[in-house]
């Protein structure tokens, strides 16, 4: 689990609000009861380490020593595009489309706790950089199919955040780049690259957003309760935590299908 979400210490990420204002029972499972799949999901696996893969690289410059990273995959994976290989291959394609980068890298893994009234605003933000004179934060995105536009993350808890958060730290944000890569075979863009820009008042108004939706949060944990968004069941895809919404919480299944701290369970209820 994150070690930026703590209740005891007031402390919340972007990833546990998302969740939240997805679906509250969604935010119990994950971050309360701490449920994680056993199985885990392979795309999901390769975005994680393509993302290790690119912060060495924007840290070191060196090909070879980024492209050891995908050795963290399962050497087992049988899937064609999930593979070490095919990870190296699109990773050296994406070395060679961005041999002149416009943006100079200013901070790497930049750890963040922010207090917002009593409680704290907890993050990594992986790159910031110097893009023709403004200030960014970096937001990689790996997928099969690439469907970005500006609107697409205009308004969105991490973006908007991780925005303020910069703002805070170096003290002054214009947005977000967003570096799409498809991991498709054939895609019809293997890169998209775009700012997604933020204005002043959109980054003064995450501040509400976060002590609106903490708020929530300390509401349900206080009165044990999370309801269900059904909105959000079968947006992208089935959820993890389908079964248990619909048969019930049956704990002879959560134990074989999920991995479960008891200890921190019981400190967090």
């Amino acid at each position: 689990m994150s070690p930026n979400f703590d209740l005891e210490k007031n402390m919340f990420n972007s990833s546990c609000i998302s969740d939240y204002q997805g679906c509250p029972r969604l935010f119990y499972y994950s971050w309360i009861r701490k449920l994680k799949v056993k199985e885990v999901k392979l795309s999901l696996e390769f975005g994680r380490v393509f993302h290790e893969v690119l912060l060495e690289w924007y840290r070191s410059g060196d090909v070879e020593k980024a492209s050891a990273k995908f050795s963290q995959l399962p050497s087992l994976i049988t899937v064609d595009l999930l593979t070490k290989e095919w990870g190296e291959a699109v990773f050296k394609q994406y070395v060679e489309r961005y041999k002149t980068e416009m943006g100079k890298t200013l901070h790497l893994e930049v750890k963040f706790r922010v207090e917002i009234g009593d409680r704290i605003y907890a993050g990594t933000m992986d790159r910031i950089e110097d893009w023709g004179g403004q200030i960014y934060v970096d937001d990689h995105k790996t997928s099969a199919r690439l469907e970005l536009s500006e609107s697409s993350h205009r308004p969105s808890p991490q973006i908007d955040g991780y925005c303020w958060a910069c703002r805070e730290i170096v003290g002054r944000c214009h947005g977000a780049i967003i570096n799409g890569i498809s991991t498709a075979k054939n895609p019809k863009e293997r890169f998209i690259r775009f700012p997604s820009t933020r204005l002043e008042k959109e980054m003064d108004g995450w501040k509400e957003v976060f002590s609106d939706t903490t708020n929530e949060i300390m509401r349900d944990v206080e009165r044990k309760h999370f309801r269900k968004h059904y909105t959000q069941c079968n947006r992208w895809g089935k959820c993890k935590y389908w079964e248990l919404c619909v048969y019930g919480e049956d704990e002879r299944f959560i134990e074989q299908n999920f991995t479960v701290d008891k200890k921190e369970v019981e400190d967090a209820i």
